[in-house]
């Protein structure tokens, strides 16, 4: 992940496999929004890159190997921000509601290191073309 968003963030895999995805985010202050609170954009940053992961987990022919033309990209992403506050971290866990051959739909929850849930988020990912 070098070199990308999810470094940028400080994104941290910690459960990967076709059935879960959980990550974690620690907190930091340039995470925040003024209020000293984290930015909506850092939670779904979470939740849309734990959901990428568990949809190309599914897409891909194996585990091993890497196909860009089955990698999954969202094309639509739905979130229900339920409470924010600072906090040492978040984590995000990601499950398949739908595998298909080209479309995938995921359920991500963001709760924080007590379990207390900051965020719903529903992403539709869909495996592109290659030309």
């Amino acid at each position: 992940m070098r070199g990308t968003m999810m470094e940028l963030i400080g994104f941290l895999p910690v459960e990967v496999s076709k059935e879960r995805v959980v990550a974690e985010l620690p907190f930091r202050d340039d995470l925040t929004q003024p209020t000293g609170i984290l930015h909506a954009g850092a939670i779904l940053t979470l939740a849309d890159t734990a959901a990428t992961i568990l949809a190309n987990q599914n897409a891909m022919p194996g585990s091993d190997k890497f196909d860009p033309s089955r990698f999954a990209m969202t094309v639509q992403l739905s979130a229900n921000f339920v409470r924010n506050s600072s906090t040492k971290k978040i984590v995000a866990e990601a499950i398949p509601v739908h595998v298909g051959r080209r479309t995938l739909v995921v359920q991500t929850t963001v709760c924080d290191e007590d379990g207390n849930l900051f965020a719903t988020v529903t992403t539709t990912m869909m495996t592109s073309i290659a030309t």
